[in-house]
């Protein structure tokens, strides 16, 4: 049996989502650990679900105790299947706990760390404790981990343990069959005629949404965000839910955001470089820019910039709202249209990538279970 393990709800997981199609489609017996920290909306099936209660971007000591109960119960849950595993771990609070169990187990078990995010990097401004802790958690992972999956070729110099399993890269492609869902919207529509940047994602402090939610309540451009998390921009939205320029739309499933993107003109993915993660960014947004047919602002100085530069799909900016401003109000339509009609030609390279890779690479970590039914 496979088990998929993902510190979310799922619901709003694109990359997750692209694994449980696969296992549907193919007919492979799964369980999925997951933790819906709010425990709110459907449970999915064939999920089992952490029962801890937990805020978004929390931080401090209450974050690091919800944190061990997570870990601790995906290693009660591991224990509880009670037979051979093939483990696909998204992320190191999955990962860690799954090699634990792998080391403890007397079973064959075989664990895959999918690689997300670099968990050490985002504790810059961390005490030395918790960054020793993470960093141990880390190198224990990479060394008893079966496989690695990064999400960019670039990514792979951020692990710096000695590696004793192989790795794959499977970047952050939308799986989509077809775009007939992407429609234009009037509830997504502005009646001004400004510039529209999109946003849709986590609400973060470190990405830049600040200063793009003051430029819109500045009245330079029109803004549709959508998303959850930090406290600070959810209470920077409600204190503006009557501008006209800005619409909030709040928690959407992954066919609603590409509309709320493809609905506008511009699509918003920036990184502060003060988070080392972030230099390596490899954000869903490149790619789901080329699915849209819209242009991209992002970070200058991160390898994401340096794609969007090279393939003339969208603006490298620094992180003001300043610099925001000054570009929307330099750049014309006519420019806007022809970089999104690049990402929209671009697209063909990339269309097929999640589909070849699942059948390829995928298919041969756990080929002893494609053939298993429900």
């Amino acid at each position: 049996m496979i088990v998929l393990i993902r510190c979310n709800d799922i619901v709003s997981d694109s990359r997750a989502k692209k694994y449980l199609a696969f296992y549907q489609e193919k007919g492979i017996d799964y369980k999925v650990i997951a933790w819906n920290r709010l425990g709110t909306g459907t449970p999915l099936p064939h999920t089992v679900y952490c029962p801890v209660r937990s805020k978004y971007n929390q931080g401090g000591l209450a974050a690091v105790i919800d944190r061990i109960k997570w870990m601790y119960f995906i290693l009660k849950t591991l224990f509880s299947f009670n037979e051979d595993l093939r483990i696909h771990a998204c992320d190191l609070d999955a990962a860690f706990p799954a090699v634990v169990y792998k080391m403890l187990s007397r079973r064959r078990n075989y664990v895959l760390f999918d690689i997300f995010d670099w968990i050490s990097d985002t504790l810059y401004n961390q005490g030395r404790v918790v960054s020793l802790a993470f960093k141990f958690m880390e190198r224990l992972s990479v060394k008893k981990s079966d496989h690695m999956i990064i999400c960019e070729e670039e990514r792979i110099s951020q692990v710096p343990y000695d590696m004793s399993c192989r790795y794959s890269v499977l970047q952050n492609i939308p799986s989509f069959k077809t775009s007939v869902f992407l429609r234009k919207k009037e509830e997504y529509g502005f009646a001004n005629g400004k510039i529209t940047l999109s946003y849709v994602g986590s609400f973060t402090l470190d990405r830049c949404l600040e200063p793009l939610i003051e430029g819109a309540r500045q009245g330079h451009y029109n803004l549709l965000i959508a998303g959850y998390g930090h406290d600070r921009i959810l209470q920077m939205l409600d204190e503006y839910k009557k501008c006209p320029y800005i619409k909030y739309l709040g928690k959407v499933a992954y066919e609603d955001a590409l509309n709320i993107m493809y609905n506008s003109d511009l699509i918003y993915a920036m990184y502060s470089k003060m988070n080392p993660n972030h230099l390596y960014a490899a954000p869903n947004k490149f790619y789901e820019a080329m699915f849209v047919g819209k242009a991209l602002i992002t970070t200058r100085g991160i390898i994401v910039a340096n794609k969007v530069q090279a393939n003339d799909i969208g603006y490298a900016i620094d992180e003001t709202v300043e610099a925001l401003v000054e570009l929307v109000d330099s750049i014309s339509t006519d420019n806007i249209r022809v970089k999104s009609a690049n990402a929209s030609r671009l697209w063909s390279r990339y269309e097929t990538a999640t589909r070849m890779y699942l059948e390829s690479t995928y298919s041969e970590i756990f080929l002893s279970l494609q053939n298993e039914k429900h």
